[in-house]
Protein backbone atom coordinates (compact mmCIF):
# COMPACT_ATOMS: atom_id res chain seq x y z
CA UNK A 1 0.00 0.00 0.00
CA UNK A 2 1.26 3.52 -0.71
CA UNK A 3 0.42 6.78 0.97
CA UNK A 4 -1.80 7.70 -1.98
CA UNK A 5 -4.10 4.72 -1.62
CA UNK A 6 -7.08 4.55 0.73
CA UNK A 7 -7.23 1.40 2.76
CA UNK A 8 -10.50 -0.43 3.12
CA UNK A 9 -12.05 -0.28 6.59
CA UNK A 10 -11.75 -3.31 8.78
CA UNK A 11 -14.93 -5.35 8.63
CA UNK A 12 -16.66 -6.09 11.91
CA UNK A 13 -16.63 -9.68 13.05
CA UNK A 14 -19.72 -11.81 12.93
CA UNK A 15 -22.44 -11.33 15.53
CA UNK A 16 -21.45 -12.59 18.96
CA UNK A 17 -17.75 -11.84 18.49
CA UNK A 18 -16.25 -8.41 19.25
CA UNK A 19 -14.35 -6.71 16.39
CA UNK A 20 -10.59 -7.11 16.50
CA UNK A 21 -8.81 -3.86 17.34
CA UNK A 22 -5.07 -3.36 17.30
CA UNK A 23 -2.59 -0.66 16.35
CA UNK A 24 -2.57 -1.65 12.68
CA UNK A 25 -6.36 -1.56 12.31
CA UNK A 26 -6.46 1.85 13.99
CA UNK A 27 -3.80 3.23 11.65
CA UNK A 28 -5.55 1.69 8.63
CA UNK A 29 -8.82 3.34 9.64
CA UNK A 30 -7.13 6.73 10.13
CA UNK A 31 -5.54 6.58 6.67
CA UNK A 32 -8.86 5.62 5.10
CA UNK A 33 -10.60 8.52 6.82
CA UNK A 34 -7.89 11.04 5.96
CA UNK A 35 -5.49 12.50 8.51
CA UNK A 36 -7.06 15.95 8.59
CA UNK A 37 -10.47 14.44 9.39
CA UNK A 38 -9.40 11.90 11.99
CA UNK A 39 -11.21 11.90 15.32
CA UNK A 40 -11.50 9.25 18.00
CA UNK A 41 -15.21 8.96 17.25
CA UNK A 42 -14.67 8.53 13.49
CA UNK A 43 -12.03 5.85 13.94
CA UNK A 44 -14.11 3.98 16.52
CA UNK A 45 -17.20 4.03 14.30
CA UNK A 46 -15.22 2.84 11.29
CA UNK A 47 -13.88 -0.10 13.29
CA UNK A 48 -17.23 -0.85 14.90
CA UNK A 49 -15.99 -0.41 18.46
CA UNK A 50 -16.35 2.07 21.30
CA UNK A 51 -13.92 4.92 21.92
CA UNK A 52 -12.62 3.36 25.19
CA UNK A 53 -11.48 0.35 23.16
CA UNK A 54 -9.12 2.61 21.20
CA UNK A 55 -7.61 4.11 24.32
CA UNK A 56 -6.15 0.71 25.18
CA UNK A 57 -3.81 1.16 22.22
CA UNK A 58 -3.36 4.92 21.72
CA UNK A 59 -3.36 7.94 24.02
CA UNK A 60 -5.39 10.33 21.91
CA UNK A 61 -6.27 11.58 18.45
CA UNK A 62 -2.84 13.18 17.98
CA UNK A 63 -1.08 9.89 18.49
CA UNK A 64 -3.29 8.22 15.89
CA UNK A 65 -2.41 10.95 13.40
CA UNK A 66 1.30 10.61 14.16
CA UNK A 67 1.28 6.85 13.68
CA UNK A 68 -0.70 7.15 10.45
CA UNK A 69 1.65 9.86 9.20
CA UNK A 70 4.65 7.64 9.87
CA UNK A 71 2.99 4.77 8.02
CA UNK A 72 2.29 6.99 5.00
CA UNK A 73 5.81 8.41 4.99
CA UNK A 74 7.40 4.98 5.17
CA UNK A 75 5.36 3.75 2.22
CA UNK A 76 5.46 6.74 -0.10
CA UNK A 77 6.39 6.31 -3.75
CA UNK A 78 9.68 6.97 -5.42
CA UNK A 79 11.35 6.37 -8.76
CA UNK A 80 13.33 3.36 -9.82
CA UNK A 81 16.68 4.01 -11.43
CA UNK A 82 17.12 0.48 -12.67
CA UNK A 83 14.53 0.39 -15.43
CA UNK A 84 15.26 0.00 -19.11
CA UNK A 85 16.56 3.23 -20.67
CA UNK A 86 16.22 4.99 -17.32
CA UNK A 87 18.24 8.11 -16.60
CA UNK A 88 19.20 9.69 -13.28
CA UNK A 89 16.91 12.61 -14.11
CA UNK A 90 14.00 10.15 -14.08
CA UNK A 91 14.92 9.17 -10.52
CA UNK A 92 15.06 12.80 -9.40
CA UNK A 93 11.80 13.73 -11.12
CA UNK A 94 10.06 10.62 -9.85
CA UNK A 95 11.13 11.36 -6.30
CA UNK A 96 9.83 14.94 -6.55
CA UNK A 97 6.50 13.95 -8.10
CA UNK A 98 5.99 11.21 -5.52
CA UNK A 99 6.55 13.65 -2.65
CA UNK A 100 4.28 16.35 -4.08
CA UNK A 101 1.47 13.89 -4.75
CA UNK A 102 1.69 12.48 -1.24
CA UNK A 103 1.78 15.86 0.51
CA UNK A 104 -1.08 17.23 -1.57
CA UNK A 105 -3.14 14.11 -0.88
CA UNK A 106 -2.44 14.33 2.87
CA UNK A 107 -1.59 17.95 3.84
CA UNK A 108 -1.48 16.93 7.48
CA UNK A 109 1.83 15.24 6.69
CA UNK A 110 3.38 18.67 6.09
CA UNK A 111 2.45 19.66 9.64
CA UNK A 112 3.95 16.43 10.97
CA UNK A 113 7.20 17.14 9.09
CA UNK A 114 7.29 20.70 10.44
CA UNK A 115 6.70 19.46 13.99
CA UNK A 116 9.41 16.84 13.70
CA UNK A 117 6.90 14.09 14.42
CA UNK A 118 8.13 11.65 11.81
CA UNK A 119 11.73 11.67 12.99
CA UNK A 120 14.66 10.30 10.98
CA UNK A 121 13.71 6.62 10.85
CA UNK A 122 11.23 6.65 8.00
CA UNK A 123 13.20 9.33 6.21
CA UNK A 124 16.41 7.31 6.32
CA UNK A 125 14.74 4.24 4.83
CA UNK A 126 13.38 6.31 1.95
CA UNK A 127 16.65 8.21 1.40
CA UNK A 128 18.54 4.90 1.33
CA UNK A 129 16.36 3.71 -1.55
CA UNK A 130 16.94 7.00 -3.37
CA UNK A 131 20.71 6.73 -2.86
CA UNK A 132 20.68 3.18 -4.21
CA UNK A 133 18.79 4.27 -7.32
CA UNK A 134 21.20 7.16 -7.87
CA UNK A 135 24.27 4.98 -7.17
CA UNK A 136 23.17 2.77 -10.06
CA UNK A 137 23.48 5.92 -12.19
CA UNK A 138 27.02 6.70 -10.97
CA UNK A 139 26.26 9.18 -8.17
CA UNK A 140 28.20 9.21 -4.90
CA UNK A 141 26.05 8.99 -1.72
CA UNK A 142 27.04 12.48 -0.49
CA UNK A 143 25.99 14.12 -3.75
CA UNK A 144 22.72 12.17 -3.80
CA UNK A 145 21.91 13.26 -0.24
CA UNK A 146 22.30 16.92 -1.25
CA UNK A 147 20.08 16.33 -4.28
CA UNK A 148 17.41 14.60 -2.19
CA UNK A 149 17.40 17.50 0.27
CA UNK A 150 16.94 20.00 -2.54
CA UNK A 151 14.12 17.91 -4.02
CA UNK A 152 12.40 17.65 -0.62
CA UNK A 153 12.48 21.44 -0.09
CA UNK A 154 11.08 22.01 -3.57
CA UNK A 155 8.37 19.37 -3.16
CA UNK A 156 7.18 20.64 0.22
CA UNK A 157 6.98 24.20 -1.08
CA UNK A 158 5.05 23.04 -4.15
CA UNK A 159 2.63 21.01 -2.02
CA UNK A 160 2.00 23.89 0.40
CA UNK A 161 1.25 26.26 -2.49
CA UNK A 162 -1.01 23.80 -4.30
CA UNK A 163 -2.89 22.92 -1.11
CA UNK A 164 -3.41 26.56 -0.18
CA UNK A 165 -4.78 27.44 -3.61
CA UNK A 166 -7.08 24.42 -3.59
CA UNK A 167 -8.36 25.06 -0.06
CA UNK A 168 -9.05 28.74 -0.53
CA UNK A 169 -8.85 31.39 2.15
CA UNK A 170 -10.78 32.22 5.29
CA UNK A 171 -14.47 32.58 4.63
CA UNK A 172 -14.42 29.99 1.87
CA UNK A 173 -13.18 32.41 -0.79
CA UNK A 174 -11.14 31.15 -3.70
CA UNK A 175 -7.64 32.39 -4.47
CA UNK A 176 -8.95 34.81 -7.13
CA UNK A 177 -11.89 36.04 -5.01
CA UNK A 178 -9.64 36.71 -2.03
CA UNK A 179 -7.16 38.73 -4.06
CA UNK A 180 -9.85 40.82 -5.75
CA UNK A 181 -11.49 41.51 -2.40
CA UNK A 182 -8.16 42.54 -0.84
CA UNK A 183 -7.37 44.85 -3.76
CA UNK A 184 -10.81 46.46 -3.49
CA UNK A 185 -9.93 47.54 0.06
CA UNK A 186 -6.85 49.39 -1.18
CA UNK A 187 -6.71 52.68 -3.02
CA UNK A 188 -6.51 52.48 -6.81
CA UNK A 189 -2.95 53.75 -6.69
CA UNK A 190 -1.78 51.12 -4.24
CA UNK A 191 0.23 48.06 -5.35
CA UNK A 192 0.77 49.27 -8.94
CA UNK A 193 3.17 46.46 -9.87
CA UNK A 194 0.81 43.73 -8.74
CA UNK A 195 -2.05 45.39 -10.61
CA UNK A 196 0.04 45.55 -13.76
CA UNK A 197 0.47 41.77 -13.66
CA UNK A 198 -2.89 40.97 -12.10
CA UNK A 199 -3.95 38.23 -14.58
CA UNK A 200 -0.80 36.28 -13.76
CA UNK A 201 -1.20 36.90 -10.03
CA UNK A 202 -4.79 35.69 -10.13
CA UNK A 203 -4.08 32.57 -12.14
CA UNK A 204 -0.81 31.12 -10.88
CA UNK A 205 -0.17 27.74 -12.46
CA UNK A 206 -0.10 25.13 -9.66
CA UNK A 207 2.32 23.13 -11.79
CA UNK A 208 4.82 25.98 -11.99
CA UNK A 209 7.05 24.12 -9.54
CA UNK A 210 7.99 21.81 -12.40
CA UNK A 211 10.01 24.65 -13.92
CA UNK A 212 12.07 24.80 -10.73
CA UNK A 213 12.51 21.04 -10.88
CA UNK A 214 13.69 21.33 -14.47
CA UNK A 215 16.19 23.99 -13.37
CA UNK A 216 17.45 21.75 -10.57
CA UNK A 217 17.91 18.83 -12.96
CA UNK A 218 19.68 21.09 -15.47
CA UNK A 219 22.07 22.38 -12.78
CA UNK A 220 22.96 18.83 -11.76
CA UNK A 221 23.59 17.92 -15.40
CA UNK A 222 25.74 21.03 -15.89
CA UNK A 223 27.96 20.10 -12.94
CA UNK A 224 28.42 16.67 -14.46
CA UNK A 225 29.05 18.03 -17.94
CA UNK A 226 25.99 16.22 -19.29
CA UNK A 227 22.93 17.04 -21.33
CA UNK A 228 19.54 16.09 -19.93
CA UNK A 229 17.42 13.93 -22.27
CA UNK A 230 14.43 15.61 -23.89
CA UNK A 231 12.03 13.15 -22.28
CA UNK A 232 11.23 15.63 -19.49
CA UNK A 233 10.57 12.74 -17.18
CA UNK A 234 8.42 10.78 -19.63
CA UNK A 235 10.43 7.67 -18.79
CA UNK A 236 9.91 7.95 -15.04
CA UNK A 237 9.22 4.56 -13.52
CA UNK A 238 7.40 4.97 -10.23
CA UNK A 239 7.67 2.05 -7.87
CA UNK A 240 5.83 1.56 -4.61
CA UNK A 241 7.73 0.90 -1.45
CA UNK A 242 6.79 -2.53 -0.23
CA UNK A 243 6.25 -3.30 3.46
CA UNK A 244 9.40 -5.38 3.47
CA UNK A 245 11.44 -2.43 2.26
CA UNK A 246 11.18 -0.69 5.64
CA UNK A 247 13.31 -2.16 8.36
CA UNK A 248 11.48 -3.58 11.38
CA UNK A 249 13.82 -1.55 13.61
CA UNK A 250 12.71 1.69 11.97
CA UNK A 251 9.03 0.91 12.44
CA UNK A 252 9.57 -0.17 16.05
CA UNK A 253 11.57 2.97 16.82
CA UNK A 254 8.94 5.19 15.24
CA UNK A 255 6.19 3.65 17.35
CA UNK A 256 8.25 3.85 20.53
CA UNK A 257 9.00 7.51 19.84
CA UNK A 258 5.30 8.35 19.77
CA UNK A 259 4.53 6.44 22.94
CA UNK A 260 2.95 3.56 21.13
CA UNK A 261 3.83 0.77 23.52
CA UNK A 262 0.64 -0.31 25.23
CA UNK A 263 -0.58 -3.52 26.79
CA UNK A 264 -2.67 -5.56 24.35
CA UNK A 265 -6.18 -6.64 25.10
Amino acid sequence: MTGLELRKPTQASRAGRPPRVDAKSIVDAAIAIGLSRVTIKEVAERLGVTAPALYRHVRNRDEIVKLAAIELALNRTQASGNGIDSHWSDVVRGCAHGMVELFVAEPQLICEVMNGTLGPDGEMDFVEQFLAAMAAQGFAPAESIRIHHAVAMLAIGAAVSATAMKSGYAGGLSHEESIRKALARRSRNALPLIRSALPTYLHIDPQQWRESLDALVASIAARRGETVPDTQGAGIAIIKAKPGKTSPAARKSARERTGKKRHQT
